[in-house]
C-alpha cells in the first residue's frame, strides 16, 4: 500500500523547510524586539477551552475542530488557534495578574477541518503576540505598528490594513439587537448561512462573502456609529496613534473578526495578491477572555500571523528569507574495513572543532563516494585506506581545485585549521 499525506497537509522538504526555518527565526526577532518572551504550548487542549473562548456558535467550533478522547474520556481538541492556549497557560501559571503586564509570543502548528486551498490548510502555522495587562490605546497601536512595519520591510505586495472597533460589553448589545433588526427584515434577500447566523451570531453575518448578500451587508448599522463614550475615546486614540506613526489604515464595518472573543479594536491585514485567501495576520482586543476563562480580570490584546500565507507573499516580492544549508566541510570514506573505526575518531574530534563532517559508508566504490560527497555539498573528501590508518595521516582531497594532500589526522586543531585554510592551486 502507498500510504501519502492526509488531505489538506503537507510535507515540508528541503530546502523549503530551511526556508520556513529561516521566517520563523525572522518572527522570533521581530517579537523579541518588541520585548514579547516565547511560549511553547501543547497542540492539543480540552475541547472546552476552545468551545468557550472563540463561542460555541463559531464555525471553527461547530464545524472545523479536530476531536478526540482521551484514555480518561475527556473531550480533547487539537488546537484551531492560539490565543486561548496561551490564556490558559497565563492563567495556570500566574502570569495573568492585576497589575502585571506581559508580552508572551509564540508560534507552531494548528488544525482546522476546512477546505484545502491556495493558502488555507487544515495543518497550517501560526505566529501570534499577546500582550496582557495593559488596556491602553497605545499598546494596540505598538503591536499593529510592529507588524505593519515589518510588512513594509520585507515588501509584503498589496498589503493593507484594516480595523475597526468591537465595541464592549456596555454598548455592544444595543448594536446587535438593531443589527439583527435590520437582518431580520431583509431575510430574503440572505443566503441560508446569513439567515441561521442572525439567530446565532449575527456579527459574523457581516463576514459573509455570497456575492447576493452584499449589497444588503454593505448597507448594514455600522457598530462604530453605536460605540458607548469610553470606546469611542479608546477607538479614535488608536487611529489617531496609528496617524502618527504615518501608517496607512482603513476603517471598515466589515471587519468583525470570526472569534468571540474580541472587543474594541479589531484589525487585520490583507493582500490582494492572495486571491480568496487574502487575511495574512490579524488580531484584536479581548479585554474579558482572561476573567471568561476562570482568571483575574486582566486586559489583553494580541494579534497572529498566517505563516504559509505570509510566505507566498514574500515569494511574490522576491524577499523570501535565503535558505542556507549548513556548509559540510568534509566528507570521510573509509577505503577498508579495518578504517571504520578510524573514520569516527576523526568525524567525531573535527566536530568537536566546530568543522561539519559527514562519513560515507554505504559507498563501497571510490567513484560513487565522490559523488555523494558532491550531494553533500562537501569542500573536501577525505579517503582512509591502509596507508592512512597505519600513519595516522588523512588524504584530503578539495573538490572544486583537485588539491591533494595527505595530512596527519591529530591533534585534530590542526587539522581543523588546513581544512579552514584557502586551497587554491
Amino acid at each position: 500500500m502507498k500510504y501519502q499525506a492526509p488531505r489538506g497537509v503537507k510535507d515540508l522538504l528541503p530546502p523549503d523547510s530551511e526556508t520556513f526555518r529561516r521566517l520563523e527565526d525572522e518572527i522570533r526577532e521581530v517579537f523579541g524586539r518588541s520585548g514579547f518572551r516565547e511560549v511553547r504550548l501543547p497542540v492539543f487542549e480540552s475541547a472546552d477551552l476552545f468551545s468557550r473562548s472563540i463561542g460555541e456558535s463559531t464555525d471553527i467550533v461547530e464545524k472545523e475542530m479536530y476531536l478526540f478522547s482521551g484514555k480518561g474520556g475527556e473531550s480533547l481538541a487539537l488546537r484551531p488557534e492560539g490565543t486561548a492556549s496561551l490564556i490558559r497557560a497565563a492563567i495556570e501559571h500566574h502570569l495573568a495578574e492585576p497589575g502585571r503586564v506581559e508580552r508572551l509570543y509564540y508560534q507552531g502548528p494548528m488544525f482546522r477541518h476546512e477546505r484545502p486551498q491556495a493558502g488555507r490548510l487544515r495543518q497550517f502555522h501560526q505566529a501570534g503576540a499577546e500582550l496582557l495587562g495593559s488596556s491602553d490605546p497605545d499598546d494596540d497601536v505598538d503591536l499593529i505598528a510592529t507588524v505593519s512595519r515589518h510588512a513594509q520591510a520585507m515588501n509584503v505586495p498589496a498589503s493593507r490594513l484594516l480595523i475597526n472597533s468591537m465595541g464592549c460589553p456596555n454598548c455592544r448589545p444595543a448594536y446587535r439587537e438593531i443589527l439583527v433588526n435590520y437582518l431580520v427584515k431583509n431575510r430574503d434577500l440572505l443566503c441560508e448561512t446569513c439567515q441561521r447566523r442572525t439567530e446565532t451570531n449575527p456579527l459574523r453575518v457581516l463576514d459573509c462573502k455570497v456575492p447576493s448578500c452584499q449589497p444588503v451587508l454593505e448597507a448594514a448599522p455600522h457598530l462604530v456609529e453605536f460605540l458607548c463614550p469610553a470606546s469611542r475615546n479608546h477607538f479614535e486614540q488608536v487611529c489617531r496613534g496609528l496617524e502618527g506613526e504615518s501608517l496607512s489604515f482603513t476603517v471598515t464595518h466589515r471587519l468583525v473578526r470570526g472569534l468571540d472573543y474580541y472587543t474594541e479594536t479589531a484589525f487585520e491585514w490583507v493582500s490582494d495578491a492572495l486571491g480568496a485567501q487574502s487575511t495574512w495576520a490579524a488580531g484584536g482586543r479581548y479585554n474579558g477572555l482572561v476573567r471568561h476563562l476562570g482568571g483575574a480580570d486582566v486586559p489583553g490584546v494580541g494579534l497572529a500571523i498566517g505563516l504559509e500565507r505570509l510566505l507566498l507573499l514574500r515569494e511574490l516580492a522576491g524577499t523570501l528569507p535565503q535558505a542556507t544549508r549548513p556548509a559540510v566541510h568534509l566528507a570521510i570514506h573509509p577505503l577498508e574495513e579495518t578504517a571504520r573505526p578510524y573514520a569516527h575518531r576523526i568525524l567525531a574530534a573535527l566536530r568537536n572543532q566546530g568543522i561539519s563532517a559527514v562519513g560515507i559508508f554505504g559507498q563501497a566504490r571510490i567513484k560513487k563516494a565522490f559523488l555523494q560527497a558532491e550531494r553533500e555539498g562537501a569542500l573536501f573528501i577525505g579517503l582512509l585506506g591502509g596507508d592512512e590508518l597505519s600513519a595516522g595521516t588523512i588524504t584530503l582531497k578539495h573538490l572544486g581545485s583537485g588539491i591533494q594532500k595527505t595530512l596527519p589526522a591529530f591533534p585534530p586543531e590542526e587539522l581543523a585549521e588546513a581544512l579552514r585554510a584557502p586551497w587554491t592551486p
